[in-house]
Order: C-alpha cells, then sequence, then structure tokens
C-alpha cells in the first residue's frame, strides 16, 4: 500500500468512527439523558454553553440513571469522540491545503477544549454544590469547543469548495 493510500485509508476510517461515535451519543445516550431534565439540553449540546442557572437546573433534574449514563456511558465516549475527529480534521485540512501553518493545529486545540469540557461536565455532575465560577469555566471550555469545532469544519468546507471548483473551471 502507498503512503497516499494509507492516508486516505486512515482517513476514511477515522471518519466512519467520528460518525459512529456521534451517532451513539445522539441518537442513543443524549436523547435518555435528557429524557428527566424538562428540555435543558445536556453540557455538550449547547453550543453557547450552559448559564450557572441552567446547569443547576440541569443537574438537579437528572435522574440517577441519566446521571450514571452522562458519567459511565457518555462522558467515556465522548473522550473516544476526539481520537477519532482529530486525525480525520487534520488528515482531511492536509489534503485540502497547500499551504502549511497554524490551520493545522485547529483539530488538537478542539481536542484539548473537547477534553477540559469534559472534565468541567464530569466536575459538575459529581459536585452538585458547585459555584458560579465553576460553571463560567465549563461553559467558556464548551463555547472553546464550539468556536474552534465550526471554524474547523468551516475552513475545510470552504477549501473543499475551492477545490471542487478549481476542478471544475478544468473541464
Amino acid at each position: 500500500m502507498t503512503k497516499k493510500q494509507k492516508r486516505t485509508f486512515f482517513l476514511v476510517l477515522t471518519g466512519v468512527l467520528t460518525l459512529l461515535v456521534l451517532g451513539a451519543s445522539d441518537i442513543f445516550l443524549f436523547p435518555a439523558i435528557e429524557r428527566t431534565t424538562q428540555g435543558i439540553r445536556a453540557f455538550d449540546l449547547n453550543a453557547l454553553g450552559l448559564s450557572f442557572a441552567d446547569a443547576k437546573q440541569f443537574v438537579r433534574l437528572l435522574s440517577e440513571e441519566g446521571k450514571k449514563l452522562y458519567l459511565y456511558a457518555e462522558l467515556p465516549l465522548d473522550c473516544v469522540f476526539p481520537v477519532c475527529y482529530t486525525p480525520f480534521f487534520a488528515l482531511s485540512l492536509r489534503s485540502l491545503r497547500k499551504k502549511k501553518g497554524l490551520v493545522f493545529a485547529l483539530p488538537f486545540l478542539l481536542a484539548a477544549f473537547d477534553y477540559f469540557e469534559n472534565s468541567c461536565t464530569a466536575y459538575l455532575l459529581t459536585h452538585p454544590a458547585f459555584s458560579q465560577t465553576v460553571a463560567l469555566v465549563a461553559r467558556t471550555a464548551t463555547i472553546g469547543k464550539s468556536v474552534l469545532m465550526y471554524l474547523t469544519i468551516g475552513i475545510l468546507l470552504y477549501n473543499l469548495l475551492k477545490k471542487f471548483l478549481k476542478k471544475r473551471k478544468k473541464f
């Protein structure tokens, strides 16, 4: 197998794994977790994070079963998620962009924010008397992750479109 074939295989593999992990979370775990929270979305699903009041309300309303599901199924799966999407995004950026630069650090910075957000979520779930400062730190981690995710996907889509249009001009 050539180097390019190996890279393509790994790109497809990490893309499929990313979709599987995302699907498991979004289709099965989060709906089960959120059944008892009266419409308050889980920490990970709010691009702007949860306010202190909403975070408190979410933790208060979350059933014991929902809390266990979040702590022992969703969070471990969410720790696998960056392992899947980081190489996918990094390889995608590498194959679409000729210029190398700071843009290649985005997937790794995104993963760091995701892990930090996961740590904050675990803390909030296991320490229900958390302070407003802790909730703000968690919200900041979520916002940082969201911005980096949208930025990474936006750059990928821009470069994909650019490449598509360039190939189209050749015909």
